[in-house]
């Protein structure tokens, strides 16, 4: 496995960039061999969904997060590095979800499909939720179990469990102005659970 398969494809020449040559390269070097081994001591629970948000997003992250640590960088610094690159990561993610969500896609047919969507976006094996509603223009759910506090808790750095947090925000603005995605607490902000809703938007919606 290495980066160029993931989410963080650009990932070697932004260290590069950033550390200069030598540095950057040892850096990204530990980093895809940390990589690595998550991917391939990981049980996945047969579940395909969760083998690829793990493999694309989760493990690449924590990796290189990881490794920033290890090289002495503190931890504010070294999150501060790691959220540049998730947010270029969720703008592209927003990318694709806005070329999906054409101005002729409906809430209706989102509304339709949302138990579809929320087992590609929460996959079962490393998500649960709960007391999902659909009604009028509002899908509201819980997230009970959520993978990225768990697995960030897992290997000792909850602190980046809101990186992923503003990942998913800055990634479901791409379904945007058609739906608009509200977070009302989450569990890596000492909430029960994850409060999550999905709102019909307008027209206006998108430059809000």
């Amino acid at each position: 496995m290495n980066y160029e398969k993931t989410e963080l494809y650009f990932l070697q020449k932004d260290v590069l960039r950033h550390f200069g040559d030598a540095d950057g390269q040892k850096i990204f070097n530990r980093a895809a061999k940390l990589y690595a081994e998550l991917v391939v001591t990981t049980d996945y629970h047969n579940s395909v969904t969760l083998e690829r948000q793990l493999k694309r997003l989760v493990y690449p992250v924590i990796a290189f997060y990881k490794t920033l640590l290890a090289f002495g960088y503190k931890i504010p610094n070294a999150l501060g590095i790691v959220r540049t690159e998730t947010d270029k990561a969720a703008k592209e993610t927003a990318k694709v979800l806005a070329s999906q969500m054409r101005p002729i896609f409906p809430y209706r047919a989102f509304k339709r499909n949302i138990r579809n969507f929320m087992e590609y976006k929460f996959p079962a094996g490393g998500w649960k939720s709960a007391d999902l509603l659909v009604k009028g223009r509002k899908i509201s759910f819980k997230i009970v179990n959520c993978v990225y506090y768990s697995i960030t808790a897992k290997f000792g750095c909850p602190e980046l469990c809101t990186v992923f947090c503003d990942y998913e925000r800055k990634a479901f603005d791409g379904l945007r102005p058609q739906v608009v995605f509200e977070c009302d607490g989450t569990l890596a902000n000492g909430h029960e659970y994850c409060d999550f809703a999905f709102l019909k938007g307008s027209k206006h919606t998108k430059s809000e």
